[in-house]
């Protein structure tokens, strides 16, 4: 049985310490990835047409159910707090755990290849790692410590190395709450706490005086709302200059075009939620808060975010009947709604869209991984 207590994600958890232990693998092991080539600028990709747009479900068509297919890997994980990319034919996946924190998968066998990072805190070790992706060829991904504030690269040959990139802490927490976007070489924007709640900075790890306040995400909302309330998720895609953030707390997703500055709103139809609205971090993170926004998937032409509209105390009870599920919304770029999807179990997720498929890590399911074509 899932109790309450899993499904809320406390935000102030630190996660289990690993080191840097390393499962080299030669990298002929590296499987072909002919799919997830480089996606070529798009030159006449239309600027941002700003404004507060309001939408409903209807926006997106007719709701497409779609039917997981269970994936019978071998490798042992705990489908819970996942973080998954896709790159170089791999699935990337930070789990949980004492040893191999950090794993690449085959696709679409999901076997190991390798696995990287092992609890402690000792010298080259880490703390509170999360995942995101690289566009750079000879990476495979980039690992962010909210401990240390520090960013780690990991190569092509599964060796993880410090970057040197130096992070400074906001205000006086006891540790960063970064969300990294890559959106050019040594170029890097991310969505932080801010003295307001919170915001989007722009960052240049080459330019200590780089670092620039360039989006408030308190925008629209009113004052002093409090960062807890203003949580969410952030993506973004380099080719066609666009960052996204999408609230948990909120059915409200904001893109922002980097040439222009300019920003649109999307907001949709949605009952109001009392405890979230709050500056109170205990108000906000109870369970009967609703849940909207709390994964995300950038895309070469769409960005993916799984919606829920339920509160966990709702989602506790559909586990206790085995009548889980979740939703992911799909849009371009410039924010356009483009389809709806309901898929058959609740969980963790990230799409890999030049295979047409959706992974979900179950949190309460027979397999603890399945896949979904759309």
């Amino acid at each position: 049985m899932i109790t309450i207590h899993k499904l809320i994600v406390p935000v102030f958890c630190l996660f289990a310490l690993f080191s840097c232990g390393n499962r080299k693998s030669p990298k002929s092991e590296i499987p072909a990835d002919t799919l997830s080539v480089k996606v070529p600028e798009l030159k006449n990709f239309p600027s941002l047409v700003p404004g507060d747009i309001k939408l409903s479900d209807k926006s997106f068509g007719d709701l497409i159910e779609l039917k997981g297919i269970p994936i019978a890997t071998e490798v042992m994980f705990k489908p819970l707090e996942l973080e998954m990319i896709v790159k170089n034919g791999m699935l990337i996946m930070k789990t949980n755990g004492s040893t191999g924190l950090i794993k690449f998968l085959s696709i679409p066998e999901l076997k190991l290849i390798c696995e990287v990072g092992t609890k402690g805190q000792g010298p080259g070790e880490l703390l509170f790692p999360m995942l995101f992706a690289s566009s750079d060829a000879g990476l495979l991904c980039y690992l962010y410590d909210l401990r240390r504030e520090n960013v780690y690269t990991i190569d092509t040959a599964f060796v993880l190395k410090e970057s040197g990139y130096r992070l400074g802490k906001e205000g006086n927490q006891m540790f960063g709450s970064k969300q990294f976007v890559e959106t050019g070489n040594h170029q890097f924007y991310y969505a932080s706490n801010s003295t307001t709640g919170k915001g989007i900075y722009s960052f240049n790890p080459d330019q200590p005086d780089s670092l620039k306040l360039v989006f408030d995400l308190e925008a629209g909302f009113k004052n002093n709302l409090g960062w807890t309330a203003l949580t969410g998720d952030f993506a973004g895609n380099r080719e066609k200059n666009r960052l996204a953030y999408a609230y948990k707390y909120f059915h409200q997703i904001r893109f922002f075009d980097l040439l222009t500055g300019k920003t649109r709103t999307n907001r949709f139809e949605a009952a109001a939620n009392i405890d979230a609205e709050s500056p109170d971090l205990r108000s906000v993170l109870a369970p009967s808060s609703i849940t909207h926004y709390w994964g995300i998937s950038a895309q070469p032409d769409h960005l993916y975010c799984i919606y829920s509209g339920r509160t966990p105390i709702e989602v506790g009870d559909e586990f206790k009947k085995g009548t889980d599920f979740i939703f992911i919304e799909q849009y371009d770029w410039n924010g356009n709604p483009v389809k709806r999807y309901r898929l058959d179990h609740w969980g963790y997720f990230c799409v890999d869209e030049a295979r047409r498929t959706i992974y979900v890590a179950a949190v309460s399911a027979d397999e603890p991984m399945y896949q979904y074509t759309f």
